[in-house]
């Protein structure tokens, strides 16, 4: 195999899972490690990853895809996120789910189960818990995001107002010690830091690519944050920080 196409191959890996790492790359692809190491050293200064110990991770280009190309995106990975958000919620809660394709996940994950109320601004969520009776689903309402399809503005941050809330599960573009929980699309932000105000507890639900990474618009501080839900195979070196303060779940 050439150079390009081993390359070629590692991006096609690294897109699919947000991770990938030395040794199961030198075994799949049938190099050494220091081949490996090397190719990705030079896609790290193409910018198409981040090196980390044993690594590398995807980086995320924060661009706006639509709402169903982005739910197949990286879709094992939020999956074992949702999989986790989901032994979190207890009969009797009343949550907020936002407006992330990682939030439908957890809408999935949760649909099978009774006396909850789920209070969203996602339309896609509300078609997908309308499903079962048994639980409440309120939509917040407001001005359409076609692109995200959410409900965003004025109308959306004044309903949000009058609910109360025992857990937030919330996706970002960036989460980190120093800047919290960040977004890069304003209205979105607005949104979930009027949800972060009226819930008990905050959980956020992060790719490998949000770690340690910063948007435009903080909506939650990291001490306003009980738990940042990420993959199980993240390298240590990128949550280190958020498990010295018991943030990591």
């Amino acid at each position: 195999m050439l150079a390009e196409e081993r390359r070629q191959k590692i991006i096609e890996l690294i897109n699919q899972d947000n991770i990938v790492k030395v040794n199961e790359l030198s075994e799949t692809l049938d190099v050494t490690t220091e081949t490996i190491r090397s190719d990705l050293d030079k896609l790290e200064q193409q910018g198409v990853l981040k090196r980390t110990h044993g690594g590398a991770v995807a980086v995320d280009n924060h661009q706006e895809l639509s709402f169903n190309i982005r739910k197949d995106k990286n879709k094992k990975e939020k999956k074992e996120i949702a999989k986790k958000a989901a032994s979190i919620i207890k009969d009797g809660d009343t949550v907020f789910l936002d407006a992330s394709t990682s939030a439908f996940y957890l809408a999935e994950e949760i649909l099978e189960l009774q006396n909850i109320t789920v209070i969203t601004n996602s339309n896609t969520i509300v078609t997908e818990l309308s499903k079962n009776e048994d639980i409440t689903v309120i939509s917040t309402g407001g001005m359409l995001r076609r692109n995200s399809l959410s409900f965003v503005g004025p109308l959306t941050n004044t309903n949000i107002k009058n609910y109360n809330a025992n857990k937030a599960f919330l996706s970002c573009k960036g989460v980190s010690v120093k800047h919290g929980a960040t977004e890069v699309n304003e209205l979105e932000s607005e949104t979930k830091q009027n949800m972060v105000k009226k819930s008990e507890e905050i959980y956020i639900l992060a790719k490998v690519t949000a770690i340690n990474e910063v948007g435009l618009s903080q909506f939650a501080a990291i001490e306003e944050i009980d738990k940042v839900i990420t993959s199980s195979d993240i390298p240590e070196e990128l949550v280190e920080s958020f498990r010295k303060l018991n943030k990591l779940y």
